[in-house]
């Protein structure tokens, strides 16, 4: 017995070997986007053109903040606050009474006797691009949008380079490489792959280290691409916040944002493409706004911020999951740090009985940080539908100019008729908006049936007559457009003897009580919900509020006692031996086992496993990582 315990252990042992093998060539899962991902930029130029848009300090101050530009930039910065201190006339705050607040600037001078060479630094202060703070950067960007679930911390900055071939002959280059002209459908994005290629290679022979995801900034051409090969291009012209963001999340798996209008805002876009105001993914057309380093925003809608896995979890709300279909919720703005606020900050409301993640999403946005440049204060209201393999989000629109709905207006989406001609519908309307703590309260209504037809099932578990009680027979319970199959006896243990179903379907009739088992169950079935619901049977594993990997529900329970302050597994100085640091994430400090690590490390890897629905987002593509 003793010996056949032993092999199982090994042979587990040998199992969980292999798959720390696997993951030391590729750690994590795509999404959920979590953890410090520093990024390489390179700066680079043709053999025939010596001009350099902007320097390598001012890349490194644009992608890092102040943070990484050393001692002069941070005392520069600090004596510039006190400048605008005493230009707004607060001197009489900062030092004594001899200042008075009418004085100003002339006191200001007098009194401290500035020489001319303070005067030019006084001036250089108001220039734009001296007014230089950690949210205009790029990391800060990603900090402010994923409330620092994702950071680029320790990106580096590396250049000017210049290659051995000028603009035309690596476009003669990359016109006679098979390999880029292979695929018709890429052969558009061939000289940009052949540019980054070459760029990268040459930074590489310059001894710099290069990260995975990279960033080639060029001195001409005019475009910004992302490709997964390779990673993002961008040109002079575009050099601003906005589009390095944009093409950044681009290589997160998600695609361009949609508006539900049919219009066409590019001549090259799909309908709607490129028009969700409230959204970076709308680049071009959404809300941004100036910065030292052009323009910036809008944050991320909350569908993208769902997908993504940087909203947290217990303030999500799927709408009816509570057995409540009418009533005032408040919802936090998703523009501030979510610890500022107590409120919900997405609201997922069901249309789709057969499909849960068909849904209608509900945010709340402001007027702060990256979403400075949006027009109001106001409830943002998106639908999510799937199509093909893929689901899409588009911000509703009440008009041709309206995105959004502000205090005292109403929403309201029809679902259909049932055969007494009472529309069944979803209605909302915003009661309240308060600025100043950043809240918006809005109250929800919600006729959603997931069943739709009267059995035994659905009395005994939705209290369906007292909702129903003028339906005459099971027909009436359906739709104008459903026809009622009698499913009685197909299974002698159930309750289940009836199902709605579109009148020109065709199914058999265990699809069909497959079917409607799940109706039944639609609620209560939602244990996890949301762009990153797991498959059945998993659930979040929870250790923080962002943590969503899927994980089988007995092991919540094991993470309670590692989080638990505990002077026998760590001090101020660290783990205490044999104990190491978890890393379930990016900032987590507990300390656990080895054999507790290896098993986080390996929920991690298999993450993309147990997610329902691994997809690309807002688009038809792979989810599928290439490196360079």
């Amino acid at each position: 017995m003793t010996t056949i315990v032993d092999v199982k252990v090994i042979k587990g042992h040998v199992m969980l070997l292999l798959i720390v093998l696997q993951i030391l060539f590729h750690f994590g899962s795509c999404i959920p986007k979590r953890g410090n991902e520093p990024w390489s930029i390179i700066l680079c130029k043709f053999a025939d053109n010596d001009f350099e848009p902007k320097s390598k300090q001012w890349v490194q101050r644009w992608i890092n903040g102040i943070n990484q530009t050393g001692t002069f930039l941070f005392y520069f910065t600090l004596f510039c606050l006190v400048v605008r201190c005493f230009l707004k006339g607060w001197s009489t705050h900062l030092f004594s009474s001899t200042f008075s607040s009418k004085e100003g600037l002339g006191s200001f001078s007098l009194n401290l006797n500035l020489d001319a060479s303070a005067l030019l630094l006084v001036h250089s202060c108001e220039k734009p691009e001296n007014r230089v703070n950690n949210s205009d950067s790029i990391e800060q960007y990603f900090d402010d949008v994923s409330n620092k679930v994702y950071s680029i911390k320790g990106s580096q900055v590396h250049g000017w380079h210049t290659l051995q071939y000028s603009l035309e002959e690596t476009r003669k280059l990359a016109e006679t490489d098979a390999d880029l002209q292979a695929n018709q459908a890429e052969r558009y994005f061939a000289l940009y792959d052949k540019i980054k290629q070459l760029c990268i290679r040459a930074a590489e022979e310059a001894g710099d280290y290069l990260h995975e995801r990279k960033i080639t900034m060029i001195n001409a051409e005019h475009s910004a691409v992302y490709g997964k090969k390779y990673g993002i291009l961008v040109t002079p012209e575009l050099l601003f916040s906005s589009v390095i963001t944009h093409e950044m999340v681009h290589s997160f798996f998600i695609g361009h944002s949609y508006s539900d209008r049919n219009v066409k805002v590019f001549p090259h876009a799909a309908v709607g493409e490129y028009d969700d105001i409230y959204d970076l993914m709308s680049t071009a057309n959404a809300m941004m706004h100036k910065s030292p380093f052009g323009f910036g925003g809008p944050g991320l809608n909350g569908p993208h911020l769902d997908y993504l896995g940087w909203l947290p979890m217990h303030r999500i709300l799927f709408f009816g999951k509570n057995d409540k279909h009418n009533y005032t919720l408040r919802l936090s703005s998703i523009s501030v740090p979510h610890q500022s606020t107590k409120g919900w900050l997405l609201v997922l409301i069901p249309y789709d009985r057969d499909n849960p993640n068909n849904v209608f999403t509900v945010e709340f946005r402001t007027q702060y940080h990256q979403d400075a440049g949006i027009q109001r204060n106001a409830v943002v209201i998106h639908k999510i539908k799937r199509v093909g393999s893929s689901y899409y989000s588009a911000v509703v629109t009440h008009s041709e100019s309206k995105y959004e709905r502000t205090e005292g207006e109403e929403w309201i989406n029809f679902l259909g008729l049932d055969s007494l001609s009472k529309q069944r519908y979803i209605r909302l309307r915003v009661e309240r908006i308060n600025s100043a703590l950043q809240y918006a309260d809005v109250r929800i209504m919600s006729t959603f049936d997931p069943v739709c037809i009267l059995d035994v099932y659905s009395v005994k578990s939705f209290s369906y007559l007292k909702i129903n009680s003028k339906i005459k027979n099971f027909q009436d319970a359906c739709n104008v457009e459903e026809v009622d199959v009698k499913l009685t006896n197909e299974v002698p243990a159930s309750n289940i003897d009836h199902i709605c179903v579109p009148k020109s379907a065709n199914y058999n009739k265990k699809q069909l009580f497959e079917i409607q088992e799940a109706r039944h169950r639609f609620f209560k079935d939602r244990k996890t919900f949301g762009m990153n619901e797991c498959v059945s049977g998993k659930v979040w594993r929870g250790i923080d509020p962002y943590d969503y990997v899927c994980v089988r529900p007995s092991r919540v329970g094991d993470f309670k006692k590692d989080d638990e302050p505990n002077s026998s597994r760590k001090t101020t100085d660290g783990c205490i031996n044999p104990y190491v640091l978890r890393n379930a994430f990016y900032g987590d400090t507990a300390c656990v086992t080895v054999l507790d690590r290896l098993q986080i490390r390996v929920e991690n890897y298999r993450n993309r496993e147990n997610i329902k629905n691994y997809n690309f987002f807002n688009g038809e593509d792979s989810v599928e990582e290439t490196s360079s």
